[in-house]
């Protein structure tokens, strides 16, 4: 009788376990998907910086051509250059955020890996206990 309890516990164990396997799963996935978005955020701001660059070109040119607005064109090139600081920092926060997803996601599969052999400990126990049983109850003996 004692040996069906334990059979009983450990399958339950077992279950539990499983659901927290598949916890660990979800949530590796979602560290994943993070890991994505930060890795297109990290692309849009590198695209913005190209963006802004071109566009200095732009003015540029258009501040070397004669003396007739050339004073407004290098105002404009000034309060240009102003943003570029704004742009910059979005990138370095972008690149940070996508370290910290990159670190959630070998956190992430840390636990999913202690909790895989925790459900393979549990499930090696159950067959064993019930392959005792089994050998117990042969009539075959």
């Amino acid at each position: 009788m004692k040996d069906a309890a334990q059979v009983r516990a450990w399958t339950l164990l077992a279950r539990v376990r499983q659901l927290r396997v598949e916890r660990a799963r979800r949530l590796l996935n979602e560290a994943r998907l993070g890991v994505q978005r930060a890795v297109a955020d990290v692309a849009s701001r590198r695209n913005a910086l190209a963006e802004h660059a071109a566009r200095r070109c732009t003015i540029l040119d258009a501040c070397s051509c004669g003396e007739r607005g050339a004073t407004l064109w290098r105002m404009a090139l000034h309060r240009h250059d102003a943003g570029k600081y704004a742009l910059e920092s979005a990138l370095a926060v972008a690149c940070h955020a996508g370290e910290r997803a990159q670190e959630r996601v070998v956190s992430a599969l840390h636990v999913l890996q202690k909790e895989m052999r925790g459900l393979d400990y549990a499930r090696e126990q159950v067959r064993r206990l019930v392959a005792a049983q089994q050998d117990d109850s042969d009539p075959d003996d």
